[in-house]
This record gives structure tokens, C-alpha cells and sequence, in this order.
């Protein structure tokens, strides 16, 4: 008899590995179906030894072993799949379950009978992924970086896929969403439609079956156009792996186990040999680093050159002094959502039948200070950045903070304009720029679309489906926008440029960039922005046309500051009462003592009645990098059990996009 060590393949509590036992010697890698809480379903076996090895371990076992229901004929997944999926666990301090089921279509589980029948196992002739993967040599894979606008862009792909077909060898793009995948098919299919698919988790299940059986059994190269899970498709002969759009924050998992898709297909492009290519029109500032730190090559030089006509820019002040009340009038009145001339530029557009945008921040996080006698922002001397009010993490005093560099103000902070002490802090959200331009054009059709107003996909597709019918309408929404608006709209407004910097993240600049270029990219004619400071480093960037200067000095603020992706941030999580937080912070404090954590309350301390605790732990990059990812890399595997320790009312995450 045997006893099989097997790793279930579902989502779910499954903390630990499950043992069954079977009569029959079973491969590592290979796939079952195990019975489980009445129900069966599929599992990878990890280990199968003989009964006489594992007795004594047999006696101790509180549980009654089960048999294996049923031995798959092969695995339609490949080896370097898998330990892939492994490897990602390790570096995001996973489980190993989370981690290969993160990796695999849920479609490709709940019908893998029927896909089975027709996967070629070919790619499983050199034995398991155990012990042969292992001994198998880490050959150096092509790593390149893309940085060109979109035409420029497609327009290599269709030489690179021509290329690469004429090797018999096939391509897959790996694209953030849907819509960025129906964009790249229709830039990329024409001429070789037959060979070209579509692979998210949107499509019907007989669709992905279909063309997953076609990609499997098709005798010529093919171009896969898809999210990062379909990589799991065991074509053979992938030649190069293309993360597009590598900067969109989709591509990260925000439940748990917070898996960063971008490195699982870097790894995985590794372990095959694929040429590696990470593009977009702005690569991620730390992808940008790599150049120097990996030493990653270039396509081509990289572009650092905005694309659009700087006559379509216009930067506005809301609210110009000279349109100033008199001092016996309602001070609180000055205040205006929207410019004349923002006003008169709508007007003009619905006139015409076409179309607006208007952006704002989501409800709660676009604060800034004002003057209320001059009407003049509180900056930061040292940034220039709008300045936030808070009330400090102990809840007993307020204080002003710059969210760029950190800096903070004393709450008696007089304005730098006029002297005055009247300082107000201001939001503009969604529901406040929306019931302004409802109030203002009563008989348009507005719509908002934000992740309060819609809770799926399909909500916000039918919001801009419906919004892109009808001409002279208004969408008011947050960068959700960007993944739905498939037409360019004839004006766009970012209603408070400043309160971008009121969110405390330290790649705040870079986002604000990405979205300006995502504005830009979403507009035919105009771009209105609204600010107060017509002299913010972001804003000159983009109007210079050319952003190397400022994408190079924020990467040497982050050097400076010992920032990604100079060092690798680990972030622990605490949720818990008042009680429990206190034990939490000492817990934090002498379990990872030898890293030098720091401890420090959430942005907002108290969630749900809860309270937020987080430890930041900084290393050396190369002290928890992958061999795939960095040479000379390894985890530190001291850390790596400290924080595998810990009670699941801690969250850890790796690289974490913020600090709150």
C-alpha cells in the first residue's frame, strides 16, 4: 500500500496538505480525484511513498485515511507550471493549494474529464516536476522592455508574431482585462484569424473548451490573447510571453493570497525558456529600474515622449482670486466645483453631441486644505504637493501631512499667500461632482460610475454601454472608468487634480502620471485639469512632452529614501480589537526584531471597529527575490518561516502597492 501526500486543487480551508493512500505507485505531478466532506475533487500528488516508511507517522494520525477515488491518465498540466505556482507561494508566503489554484482557470478543474481528452502530454515525457526540474539547468531567458505608444507597440508584435510563426512556434500576450484583450485582437487577428484566440474567465464555457481543444491540437503556431491564468494551456512551443500593459493594477490579486500575476508569467517564461517582454507606454517605475538593477535589455530605447498635442491641455483654477466674494459675504460659497470655463466647455460639447468624462476620486479620499480668506492651498514647501489634515494615529491632535514625501505641518500653520489662520480642508468625490453637474444640466443624462455604484462587470458595462449610445451625455467616474470606455469622449475633466495627492502613497506620482496618460489616451480633443498649483512637478512633466527628467528624479528620491525597488517592503497586517492591537504591536516587535520593524497604526486606525495594525519590514532585494526573477537571489528562509507562523488574523503582503 501506498501512502499519497496530495494538495487539493480548490479553493477553500484547506491549511495543510491531505494524505490518502492507494495500491498503486503514483508519480508526483500527477492528478486524482479524492474524496472529500462528501463530495469529490480533483488534487495534485506531491509525494506517494511506500506504507513501511511512513508507519509510525500512520499510528499518530487522529483521522481515518481514505482511498483515492481515481487515478487521472495524465496531467494536462505542465511541470513548470507547477513549480511555478510553488515558487510564487514561497515569494508571497502562501499556501501551496492558493498557489496553484490561483494559477488555473477555474473551467479547466470543473471540466477537466472533458479537457483531458484531448490534451497532448507530450511536455510530460521527461518525468515528473519533481526531481527533473530541479536538476534541469536555470538557462538564462531573453528578458526585454517595451516602452513606445500603442501604435508602435502593435506594430512590433505583428512582426514579432510573424516571426516566431515562421519558426513554428507561438506567441501568447498576457493582457490585464477583457477589454484590453478585445483591443489587442482586433489590432492583432487580421490576416491570421485562424490561428489567433481569446482566453478570460468571460467568455462561455463551451467557447473556452472549443478553443482550447483548437489551441491544443493545431499543427501551427498560434497567438493566445489572455490573462495570466490561461498560461496554464500546456501549448508545447511557446516562444515568447508579452506582459502588455504592464502597469495596470490588475494584475495584482488584492484578496489573498495577493499573487502579483506579472511575476508568476516572468517566472514561468523562465522555467520554459520563452522570450520575456514587459510593455507599456509607461512601464512601472521599478520595471523601468530593472534595466539597471537586472540588467534587462531594451527592444528599443525606451520612450519616455507623450504622444498628443499640448494645445489639448488646458490647466485651470476653479476658483481665481479675482472672482473672490466681498468679506460680508458667505466665505463658504467661494468655493467652486467646476471653472467657468470648464462650465462653458461642457456646454459646447453636449451642443455638439459629443460626449464628456469627468474624473474624480472616490468618496472620502480627495482632501485638500485651503485658505478660506485668499483662497490659496496649503503646499508643501519642500514638494510642492497639497498638504492633508489629520488627526494624528492617537486621535488627540491634528497635524498636516504631505502625502508625497511625508513631510509634517504643524496644525497652527499659517497660510504662505496672506498670513491667515481660516484653513479649511475640502473633498471632492464622486457623489459631490455628480449631483454639481446634475444640478447644472438638469435635462442631460448623466451617469456615475464608481465601485459604490456598481458591484460586477456587468453593471459597468452596461453603464458605458449605454453611456457611449447616447451622444451628449456625461460620465462622471473614478479610474474604473479606464477599463470600460472602449470610444475616446470628446472632453475630458479631472475635477481636483490636487486631491490626488491627498491619497498617503508613496508611488503616488508615478499613479498620478499613469493616469494622466490614461486621460489622455481616453480623449479626442480636450483635457481640462483643474488645480490650484499649475507649477505641480506632474503637471510640468506632462506638458514638457517628455517625462525621463521626472521619472529619473523620483527614482532617485526612492533610492534616497530606501523605496522600492531599491529595497523589498514585506507588510504585516493586524485586525483585531483595541486589546488584541496592543498585543499585536509587541507580538510584531519581538517576533521579527531582527529585521527592525516598523510599527505603526493604518491610515484609517479603526475599520469596522476594528483596529489596524501594520509591521514594515525592508531587506535587500536580492534577500527575497526568485532565481527566475533576479541572479544571485534567494528567500530568506529565516523570515519566511517567521511569517509563515503566523495566525491567519495576520495578513502579509509582498510588495505591497501602499502603506496604509
Amino acid at each position: 500500500m501506498k501512502i499519497v501526500t496530495v494538495i487539493p486543487l480548490e479553493k477553500g480551508a484547506f491549511k495543510t496538505d491531505l494524505t490518502y493512500f492507494t495500491a498503486k505507485d503514483i508519480k508526483n505531478g500527477s492528478i486524482v480525484s479524492i474524496p472529500i466532506r462528501s463530495k469529490k475533487i480533483l488534487g495534485l500528488v506531491v509525494s506517494c511513498q511506500d506504507v513501511s516508511n511512513v508507519k509510525s507517522g500512520i499510528k499518530d494520525m487522529s483521522f481515518k485515511l481514505k482511498k483515492i477515488t481515481e487515478i487521472k491518465e495524465h496531467s494536462i498540466f505542465r511541470n513548470e507550471l507547477i513549480e511555478s505556482a510553488f515558487e510564487l507561494s514561497s515569494y508571497f508566503v502562501s499556501k501551496k493549494n492558493s498557489g496553484v489554484i490561483s494559477f488555473i482557470p477555474a473551467i479547466f478543474r470543473e471540466k477537466y474529464d472533458v479537457i483531458e481528452k484531448f490534451t497532448n502530454n507530450e511536455f510530460l515525457k521527461d518525468g515528473p516536476w519533481g526531481n527533473s526540474l530541479k536538476d534541469r539547468p536555470l538557462v538564462k531567458t531573453e528578458k526585454l522592455l517595451l516602452q513606445a505608444q500603442l501604435e508602435d507597440r502593435i506594430s512590433f508584435y505583428k512582426t514579432l508574431i510573424r516571426g516566431y510563426f515562421a519558426l513554428k512556434k507561438s506567441v501568447f500576450i498576457v493582457l490585464p482585462t477583457e477589454y484590453d484583450i478585445e483591443i489587442f485582437q482586433q489590432a492583432l487577428s487580421k490576416g491570421i484569424e485562424n490561428f489567433t484566440f481569446v482566453m478570460h474567465g468571460g467568455l462561455r464555457t463551451k467557447k473556452i473548451i472549443e478553443d482550447y481543444e483548437q489551441i491544443i491540437n493545431s499543427p501551427h503556431g498560434v497567438l493566445i490573447l489572455g490573462t495570466a491564468q490561461y498560461l496554464s494551456i500546456p501549448r508545447a512551443d511557446l516562444g515568447a510571453i508579452i506582459v502588455e500593459h504592464e502597469n495596470s493594477y490588475a494584475y495584482k490579486m488584492f484578496p489573498r493570497p495577493h499573487f502579483d500575476l506579472r511575476i508568476f508569467a516572468e517566472v514561468f517564461a523562465a522555467k520554459i525558456n520563452a522570450k520575456f517582454i514587459l510593455a507599456d507606454t509607461l512601464l512601472r517605475y521599478e520595471t523601468i529600474a530593472r534595466k539597471e538593477i537586472d540588467g534587462l535589455s531594451e527592444v528599443y530605447p525606451l520612450s519616455f515622449r507623450t504622444n498628443f498635442d499640448e494645445t489639448m491641455i488646458s490647466i485651470i483654477n476653479p476658483n481665481p482670486k479675482e472672482t473672490l466674494l466681498s468679506q460680508s459675504e458667505n466665505k463658504a460659497s467661494k468655493f467652486k466645483i467646476f471653472s467657468e470655463k470648464s462650465i462653458e466647455e461642457i456646454e459646447h460639447s453636449l451642443k455638439n453631441k459629443k460626449n464628456v468624462f469627468i474624473f474624480s476620486l472616490r468618496k472620502g479620499l480627495a482632501t485638500y486644505t485651503i485658505c478660506k480668506d485668499c483662497n490659496e492651498t496649503i503646499n508643501c514647501e519642500k514638494c510642492l504637493a497639497p498638504v492633508v489634515l489629520y488627526l494624528s494615529r492617537d486621535g488627540k491632535k491634528r497635524m498636516f501631512v504631505c502625502n508625497k514625501c511625508n513631510t509634517e505641518k504643524d496644525p497652527e500653520t499659517k497660510c504662505s499667500n496672506c498670513g491667515g489662520w481660516n484653513l479649511m480642508p475640502l473633498g471632492i468625490g464622486t457623489d459631490t461632482v455628480f449631483e454639481e453637474i446634475k444640478s447644472k444640466f438638469p435635462k442631460i443624462k448623466i451617469f456615475k460610475l464608481d465601485r459604490e455604484s456598481v458591484k460586477t462587470n456587468k453593471e459597468a458595462e452596461k453603464i458605458l454601454k449605454e453611456f457611449e449610445k447616447n451622444s451628449g451625455s456625461i460620465l462622471v467616474g473614478t479610474e474604473m472608468a479606464f477599463f470600460y470606455l472602449k470610444e475616446k469622449v470628446d472632453l475630458s475633466i479631472i475635477a481636483s487634480f490636487d486631491s490626488l495627492w491627498s491619497i498617503p502613497n508613496y508611488k503616488m506620482s508615478e499613479k498620478i502620471i499613469q493616469l494622466l496618460l490614461s486621460i489622455i489616451s481616453k480623449t479626442e480633443k480636450k483635457i481640462i485639469i483643474q488645480t490650484k498649483n499649475k507649477n505641480d512637478p506632474a503637471l510640468l512633466a506632462i506638458k514638457s512632452e517628455n517625462l525621463l527628467s521626472f521619472v529619473r528624479e523620483e527614482l532617485e528620491d526612492r533610492k534616497n529614501l530606501n523605496y522600492p525597488p531599491y529595497k523589498r517592503f514585506i507588510k504585516i497586517t493586524y485586525l483585531g480589537d483595541k486589546e488584541g492591537s496592543i498585543e499585536a504591536k509587541k507580538a510584531l516587535r519581538e517576533v521579527f526584531k531582527e529585521y527592525a520593524p516598523e510599527i505603526f497604526s493604518g491610515f484609517i486606525p479603526k475599520n469596522k471597529n476594528q483596529y489596524v495594525t501594520n509591521a514594515l519590514i525592508k531587506l535587500d532585494s536580492q534577500k527575497w527575490s526568485l532565481p527566475e526573477l533576479s541572479h544571485n537571489s534567494s528567500i530568506d528562509q529565516n523570515l519566511f518561516n517567521l511569517l509563515s507562523s503566523l495566525p491567519p488574523s495576520y495578513e502579509v503582503f509582498v510588495d505591497p502597492e501602499d502603506l496604509l
